[in-house]
């Protein structure tokens, strides 16, 4: 869509939403090649770095890092932010592209189940879902963080 929409000469953007675990896959890859190869500067990858994925820590499953590096390695700019940080994330996306001629990586650091007590940094709620009780408890948590 990004290469398309700059043989049309269109000004839109192209925002793309990754987990960290998909960057473990080589056709993820393939595209961050093609889009610095094609200075696709319309185009944001945001990348949800929670450092969990499928059963376990990304750090056991397939190391990233230095992750930051290896998209600037790619031709891409890295924009390392809190995920969690609504503002942070408005005024980094407001001020796109970074870098002319280069696709835009922005590294959203966050925590997995965040504002819920019993599934923050948990593999098990990264596939599983809160019911009954938990569920109680857990929106109880967040309203309660408001």
């Amino acid at each position: 869509m990004a290469y398309g929409a700059k043989l049309d000469d269109a000004s839109r953007r192209v925002f793309v939403l990754l987990s960290d675990g998909e960057c473990d896959e080589g056709s993820t890859w393939e595209a961050v090649m093609f889009s610095s190869h094609h200075r696709l500067d319309n185009l944001v990858a945001i990348v949800d770095y929670n450092k969990i994925q499928s059963l376990g820590p990304v750090a056991e499953t397939l190391a990233l890092e230095p992750f930051a590096d290896k998209w600037r390695a790619f031709g891409w700019s890295v924009i390392e932010v809190d995920g969690h940080d609504h503002n942070e994330l408005y005024t980094h996306l407001s001020g796109l592209p970074k870098t002319v001629g280069k696709p835009t990586c922005v590294l959203a650091h966050t925590v997995k189940g965040k504002g819920v007590s019993f599934m923050e940094r948990s593999v098990l709620w990264h596939y599983r879902t809160p019911r009954g009780s938990e569920y109680d408890e857990a929106l109880n948590e967040l309203i309660s963080d408001e």
